[in-house]
């Protein structure tokens, strides 16, 4: 049997799904060579509200990370991202 490619999280409200979730989402672009990749992946949460809050924290990332100057005061997320997946900022 092969292990699942699917992630479940389960927690209660204000336990910092969003963010769990958004970061997942763009720990798997990040990691891919693959600029279409975002259309292979699909995030579910169960309500309308937390489904514009990933949206919303996922674009604003993006932004942040693409406009970020110094490389000695990273995002947090993003330094999160940096260390889980072991790539650096030089």
């Amino acid at each position: 049997m092969q292990p699942s490619q699917f992630k479940i999280y389960n927690a209660s409200a204000g336990s910092g799904k969003t963010y769990t979730l958004s970061k997942s989402y763009l720990k798997i672009l990040i990691a891919s060579n693959d600029p279409l990749e975002f259309k292979h992946v699909l995030a579910i949460t169960f309500t309308n509200k937390a489904v514009g809050e990933m949206k919303d924290r996922i674009i604003s990332m993006l932004r942040t990370f693409s406009s970020m100057q110094d490389e000695d005061d990273p995002h947090p997320m993003l330094k999160d991202i940096s260390e889980e997946l072991h790539l650096s900022f030089a």
